[in-house]
């Protein structure tokens, strides 16, 4: 069963026509079955432009390009190069975009601590002043009443 050829090779499972297959000396071989249908060739790719294959099996239609035509490989070129860049700024604007927002937050607040400060310092001074003021009201209550007291005082050694 297995032959080899003029150039070496080795082929399994073909029989000559007056092959003797095993243990049957009169047996012929059963003819070999046949090969499948290969597609007819295609014609070369013409040297400057492409080719259109249009496969039509029953109610599918296949549509295969076997090459660009050269006036569509610079524009392939510059849509490859523009989808890496539209790639390119969206993993920065993803990975740039948090740190910039904290930075700016961070610029945002040092006014405001020190507007704080200034506030923190305006709101002691008030409170010292209120405190002042609340010292003298309380003197002044304690005049009027040490008067209410002598006017009292007063009036009570006359009736007597």
């Amino acid at each position: 069963m297995n032959m080899q050829n003029a150039q070496g090779r080795v082929i399994v499972g073909q029989s000559s026509p007056g092959a003797i297959i095993a243990g049957q000396p009169d047996a012929k071989a059963p003819p070999a079955p046949a090969a499948p249908q290969a597609p007819p060739a295609l014609p070369a790719i013409p040297e400057g432009g492409g080719r259109l294959i249009i496969d039509r099996q029953g109610d599918r239609t296949t549509i295969t390009s076997a090459s660009l035509p050269p006036e569509l490989l610079p524009m392939a070129t510059m849509a490859k190069d523009t989808a890496l860049g539209l790639m390119g700024l969206l993993a920065a604007i993803i990975i740039l975009g948090p740190i910039t927002r904290m930075i700016a937050r961070r610029v945002e607040r040092r006014p405001e601590m020190k507007a704080t400060s200034n506030n923190a310092q305006l709101l002691q001074q008030q409170i010292l002043h209120l405190q002042q003021s609340v010292d003298a009201m309380a003197v002044e209550v304690e005049r009027i009443s040490e008067s209410q007291r002598f006017q009292s005082k007063l009036l009570f050694e006359r009736k007597t």
